[in-house]
């Protein structure tokens, strides 16, 4: 299954969360940022906003060697993960793989258990922007 920003014609984007359940498992869950139209603060403009999201800090990415395809890992710590370049496909415990287009986002939780396996899904550069999370709650879950 492929998750693009926005899987239909809601304004919400869709964020593909992976995260280990209680027995370690990775999983997959599909949420909504919640907000709604709001008038820009220094124009006549009208958009979709989200709620806020407390950032610690922002790491720019280019993959420059791909790890093995095959070989789980943990999230480093909590991070929302945007691919601004190449594609990404993960999978989770049970074998279900999903993919991320440029322009998606993915909420990383998953920072015990038995991990996830990311891989390029296309032969783009993977260039990503990594936003590390705080304690705080993620609007939407």
């Amino acid at each position: 299954m492929t998750i693009p920003g926005r899987s239909d014609q809601s304004p919400e984007p869709v964020i593909l969360r992976v995260w280990a359940d209680e027995t370690g498992q990775s999983r997959f869950e599909e949420i909504r940022l919640p907000g709604g139209p709001r008038r820009s603060e220094v124009s006549t403009s009208v958009a979709w906003l989200s709620e806020k999201i407390a950032v610690r800090g922002l790491v720019w990415r280019r993959v420059e060697q791909e790890a093995p395809p095959t070989v789980p890992h943990n999230a480093p710590r909590r991070q929302l993960i945007v691919p601004l370049s190449g594609a990404v496909e993960l999978e989770v415990s049970g074998g279900e793989r999903r993919t991320v287009q440029p322009g998606g986002m993915i909420l990383v939780e998953d920072t015990t258990g038995a991990g996830h396996i990311t891989r390029a899904a296309d032969d783009a550069p993977r260039v990503t922007l990594m936003l590390e999370l705080g304690d705080e709650p993620f609007p939407g879950i």
